[in-house]
Parts: C-alpha cells; sequence; structure tokens
C-alpha cells in the first residue's frame, strides 16, 4: 500500500532499520532533513534553522538512534547504519527525494547516505565535517566519551563540550553561557553515557575520506573559521574528495563548530541559496 505525504502526521515515530525514530516535519515544499550531531537531539535545530527554513521547505527533523525521543539501541552499530534509518525513515514519510543537512556528526551519516543512497538525495550540505576520525590516534569525542562515563554531575562534561563548541566570544558572554547551560539542562531526553558511548564509538571508527570522491550530488560545505573541532583545514579535506564541492568559511566572531547558533543569519542564507540553485 502506497502512502500519501498528507496522510503523514506532522510528528511522531518510525520503525525502521530495527530502531524506533522520532521525527517532526515543520512547513511545506521541497524535503529537507536536518542531521544533529553526536549527543544532540534535534531541538537544537528548532532555535535558529527551523522558523528560518520552513518558510521554504518542508523540514525533517530526526532524532538519531541513541538521542533524543528516539529508541536506544542494544548493539555497537555504524554511522552505515544511522544513514540506512534514514533511508526507511524516508519510506515511512512518503519522501521519495531530499536535500539533506549534516552538522558535525550528522555529516557524517550525511556523507553515508549520499554514498549509499544515492538516487534519494538531491543536494547535501555538510557543516563542520570531519571523514575520517578513525585516521587519529587521539580524538576529542574519545576525551568527552570517557568524562560523559565518569562525570557524575556533567558539569565537566558541559564544560568540555562548551570550551570545544561555541566562540570566545560566545564564552565571555556569562549570562549567554549560563541561560544556554539552562536551557541544555532542562532537556527531558538526556542522553545516558552508554547511549553515548554508542554514538561515540561509531563516530571514531568512521573513515570515509577515500570514498567521497563517489557522491554525485551536488555539495556545500560549511564552517566556521574559529571552529576548534572541525577547523578549516578539515572541512577543505573533505570538499576536496568530493567532485565540484563548494567549501565556504565563515569568519568572525561566532565562527564557532555550532556556526548554526551563533551565526544563523549567515549559515541559513548560505544554505538557502545554495539549496535555491
Amino acid at each position: 500500500m502506497s502512502v500519501n505525504i498528507k496522510d503523514v502526521p506532522r510528528s511522531g515515530t518510525v520503525r525502521t532499520n530495527g530502531q524506533e525514530l522520532y521525527y517532526e516535519i515543520h512547513g511545506d515544499g521541497p524535503p529537507l532533513i536536518l542531521l544533529m550531531g553526536i549527543g544532540y537531539d534535534s531541538s537544537l535545530w528548532t532555535l535558529q534553522q527551523v522558523p528560518a527554513l520552513s518558510t521554504q521547505f518542508r523540514v525533517v527533523l530526526v532524532d538519531n538512534r541513541d538521542a533524543g525521543r528516539s529508541a536506544r539501541a542494544d548493539h555497537p552499530y555504524t554511522v552505515a547504519d544511522m544513514a540506512d534509518d534514514l533511508a526507511g525513515l524516508l519510506d515511512a514519510l512518503a519522501i521519495h527525494r531530499t536535500h539533506l543537512l549534516g552538522l558535525s556528526m550528522g555529516s557524517m551519516i550525511g556523507v553515508e547516505f549520499a554514498l549509499r543512497h544515492a538516487a534519494r538525495l538531491d543536494r547535501l550540505v555538510l557543516a563542520g565535517p570531519n571523514a575520517a576520525p578513525a585516521r587519529s590516534a587521539v580524538d576529542p569525542i574519545s576525551i568527552w566519551n570517557w568524562v560523559k562515563a565518569n562525570d557524575s554531575t556533567g558539569e565537566v562534561f558541559g564544560g568540555q563540550q562548551f570550551s570545544w563548541l561555541f566562540s570566545s566570544a560566545f564564552l565571555r558572554n556569562q549570562q549567554a553561557v549560563q541561560e544556554t547551560m539552562a536551557m541544555l539542562a532542562s532537556n527531558p531526553n538526556p542522553v545516558e553515557p552508554k547511549a553515548y558511548d554508542r554514538q561515540a564509538q561509531a563516530y571514531l571508527q568512521f573513515d570515509a575520506l577515500d570514498r567521497l570522491g563517489g557522491i554525485k550530488a551536488p555539495t556545500l560545505v560549511i564552517v566556521g573559521e574559529q571552529d576548534l573541532l572541525t577547523p578549516p583545514w578539515v572541512a577543505r579535506e573533505v570538499a576536496d574528495r568530493i567532485p565540484r564541492a563548494r567549501l565556504e568559511i565563515v569568519n568572525g566572531d561566532g565562527s564557532s563548530h555550532l556556526l548554526p547558533l551563533e551565526r544563523p543569519d549567515d549559515f541559513n542564507q548560505l544554505v538557502v541559496e545554495f539549496l535555491a540553485e
């Protein structure tokens, strides 16, 4: 039985690839999937991206397995498994082809989706990407993972996250930091240490660098000048390997790994203009 997009609920859960995935749909227009990074759920996209992008696109938010309102996994998995989760979600939502925007680990899922499900992808936006953390003997995510498992209060873990993910300008705004920490602490669906560890292992084992030449979709790579986790040279390494990919480096205050939150107007404009080409 075929599914009509008009019959699809605007939010809910879908059973796919052995997982229960939570999704939300905002707006109407060409489909655009937003994928968040390690340890976070899709609610962060609702702060700055959904209001701007849902005026032109049917924005689909999804909580990755082991995050937010999606089910917790019961076994190890890979980034490729998460890309297959997404393909199953699209089936359930009656979406044959889509644009895709991924941040950090979300960009890794986007890369695997582009390689494994090329016929279902229109345009690809990779924000703060890293195509080969597995090649590094030491990666910040392995340190975060240890802290997550051993930090009972969450304060050290939060400090680690903030010092790597946000800009110096943001960190000097003590009120903004306190408000953001309070917002994150109030998340009703926090990611537990064991779930974070499964995501971290998938992240740390990821290496698609030598396969990036197989991406056929038009691709935009966006990175902040001050990004510590995936600095511009890492993003350039990704863009250089993808045929005809475009690299945009955002400069100045707020040009951190969390560029979509700190520089939303610039970020959203780059995304909209690229998807409209």
